[in-house]
């Protein structure tokens, strides 16, 4: 099992997780490396710290900030959809019912 997953989103490419990105606020190719080499994924307990992990990695790569940063309502609604894919897309990717159950609870 891989013990790292690269969240990579685009507006054109999300290579890490091969699904196109709709968040225009997303910078070309940007992509964050989350590790999970020292958490054991099938338990409860691990599971939350990656969910964790992902969660501020994708906020991060799709520049998921406030209104007045972004500046219109239309650039936080791309970012928050960007957020939403590239999540969904790192947990599918990864094999560990324990983080799919958090994820959709």
């Amino acid at each position: 099992m891989r013990k790292t997953i690269v969240a990579a989103m685009s507006a054109l490419l999300l290579a890490a997780i091969a699904a196109p990105a709709h968040a225009s606020s997303s910078p070309l190719g940007a992509s964050i490396s989350v590790s999970f080499a020292d958490l054991n994924i099938h338990n409860e307990a691990g599971a939350k710290v990656l969910y964790a992990r992902l969660q501020r990695a994708s906020a991060s790569v799709c520049e998921l900030d406030t209104f007045r940063e972004l500046g219109s309502l239309a650039r936080v609604a791309d970012a928050e959809s960007c957020y939403a894919e590239t999540l969904d897309k790192a947990v599918t990717r990864i094999d560990s019912d324990a983080l799919k159950k958090i994820h959709s609870s």
